[in-house]
């Protein structure tokens, strides 16, 4: 990875890095219509993702497995699907 930059003397660039971090987006960087780069959180710490993770096996240990398959079930169907991806780049 390329040196780090330290935005605390890029007011602008500083504003667009809150708004990203902000809204978990990506953001385009434009120059002549043309995008040059694109800005985007920092995912989630792998660690703490996987030991959240971790965390609900488990969680519906107390149904019988054939209660749990059924209740899956149900809830995949009564759930509306989730729309698509849009990262406006």
């Amino acid at each position: 990875m390329s040196p780090a930059i330290d935005i605390r003397k890029l007011p602008a660039l500083a504003r667009l890095v809150e708004e990203v971090e902000t809204t978990k987006k990506p953001r385009a960087i434009k120059r002549d219509e043309r995008i040059v780069a694109v800005l985007s959180p920092v995912l989630q710490d792998k660690r703490k993702a996987i030991a959240e993770t971790l965390a609900l096996a488990g969680a519906w240990k107390d149904l019988p497995s054939d209660h749990m398959e059924e209740e899956l079930d149900r809830i995949r169907h009564a759930s509306k699907p989730t729309p698509p991806l849009d990262l406006d780049l």
